[in-house]
């Protein structure tokens, strides 16, 4: 299993991948389906190419079998941050270590970006995902109610959760 940051070139096998998890994982995630699936391919070819996002591929050979994205904030006073999403890893490889691996390069990414801290969000329900999160260190900050509906009128609650990197929190605790 190889690690890369995608490029537009890409842009395909990401779409096919990112639209899988809408559809299979629907309440795992902000974005729909339905939204997504209208979106023509140049639309993930500029989102693979924003200058602060940094969406990450897991390959299995030529397969993308996992995605995740690392999206830096650019307004001055939150630069120190960066958010997490649209972790989603295709069945047919679960349990084999794909969402670690691809976590620790967002978190490598991010700290190559001189970030402080990265937040997330996960569905309350989903503990596989808060166990991956909570095993780097992530801690919960908040929880956010009925933050997603979903077309059956249900709602998800999620956790926002957050990892501060120690060598940032510790120098700032000592000021």
């Amino acid at each position: 299993m190889r690690m890369s940051e995608l490029t537009s070139a890409e842009a395909s096998a990401y779409r096919t991948l990112r639209l899988k998890a809408l559809q299979e994982e629907a309440s795992a995630f902000g974005a729909s389906f339905e939204d997504e699936v209208t979106y023509p391919l140049s639309v993930f070819e500029e989102k693979l190419n924003a200058q602060n996002n940094y969406t990450i591929g897991a390959f299995e050979g030529h397969q993308l079998i996992g995605i995740i994205t690392l999206k830096k904030q650019l307004f001055l006073k939150r630069a120190h941050i960066s958010e997490i999403g649209g972790m989603y890893v295709h069945p047919d490889f679960r349990g084999q270590g794909v969402s670690k691996s691809i976590m620790a390069s967002a978190i490598m990414r991010a700290k190559e970006l001189k970030c402080e801290q990265i937040h997330l969000n996960v569905n309350i329900e989903n503990k596989t995902a808060k166990n991956v999160y909570t095993s780097f260190g992530f801690e919960i900050i908040g929880m956010e109610k009925k933050i997603i509906k979903l077309h059956d009128g249900s709602y998800i609650d999620e956790y926002r959760m957050a990892l501060y990197f120690a060598e940032w929190t510790d120098s700032s605790e000592a000021n």
